[in-house]
């Protein structure tokens, strides 16, 4: 039986076998490195695990981390029809009350679909398709980054207590908020699958389930600790304690600064939780 692993030579061979996928078009500098400004970008995938297609996307936003690295930060938000738990092999219940106010915010309706740093795209809209992220990511990276943000994380008796400071980095216009949730990897279970260049078809018995999401440590929005004026170069510092449910060798920490208006990304970091 085949098993799903996350591999970026999987990944590759996905990318060019598999016609809806397009092929990605970062931006590269001269010399053949890519050229980073500092700028972060939030991918969400909102998936679960009786969405066939919903592997074959996993595989796409797994191969642009492996291009991007720390630059791209990934929450597979499980949620809507296809993540209900179903007795069985199916009994997991992989939803979370973030992801389900999520999902009915930006309007999810197909799946898989995704949020490039939440931006709205011609029509308003905020869900993206799986063969276009790609191109949104890489045109997200060059932006000049507005903020900055960092975490420190400390763990004990199950406890997370995390440390986030963020810095403007530019004169902002909006009010801002900062969420912070709990993404984990490495869970193993059945995930329905249509794309035999993954795994088997019609299910992956052992199929690992990475970045996802788990809980929200400051509200399913976060909260605005900014103000309703800016001041750049000033570190806003706040502390938060959080127990963890699941894995803590295998969780990390998710800090995003969003525009409360527009719930547009302005920077994303992540770190382990130990």
């Amino acid at each position: 039986m085949k098993r799903f692993k996350i591999l970026s030579l999987i990944a590759a061979a996905v990318l060019f076998t598999f016609s809806a996928c397009e092929k990605i078009d970062p931006p590269y500098k001269e010399h053949g490195e890519i050229e980073f400004t500092g700028q972060n970008i939030l991918l969400e995938d909102y998936t679960g695990h009786t969405c066939v297609n919903c592997p074959t996307a996993a595989v796409i936003a797994h191969e642009l981390k492996e291009l991007y690295g720390e630059h791209l930060i990934i929450i597979a938000v499980h949620a809507g029809s296809f993540a209900m738990p179903h007795p069985g092999d199916y009994e997991n219940d992989y939803r979370t009350e973030t992801g389900n106010i999520w999902n009915t915010f930006f309007g999810i309706q197909q799946y898989p679909s995704g949020l490039v740093n939440r931006i709205q795209n011609s029509s308003g809209n905020y869900p993206i398709a799986y063969d276009k992220w790609g191109t949104m990511v890489a045109d997200e990276l060059k932006k000049i980054p507005q903020a900055e943000i960092n975490i420190s994380n400390s763990f004990a008796s199950g406890v997370l207590t995390t440390t986030v400071t963020t810095k403007f980095l530019a004169e902002m216009e909006s009010t801002y908020s900062l969420y912070i949730g709990i993404t984990e990897d490495s869970l193993i279970s059945p995930q329905k699958n249509v794309n035999e260049n993954i795994g088997d078809t019609p299910q992956i018995d052992d199929y690992v389930f990475m970045h996802m999401l788990r809980g929200s440590v400051n509200g399913e929005w976060g909260e605005d600790i900014f103000g309703d004026t800016i001041e750049v170069d000033k570190e806003y510092k706040k502390t938060y304690q959080y127990t963890i449910t699941g894995d803590p060798d295998n969780s990390h920490v998710v800090a995003f600064v969003y525009d409360n208006e527009t719930k547009s990304v302005v920077q994303v970091v992540e770190k382990p939780v130990k």
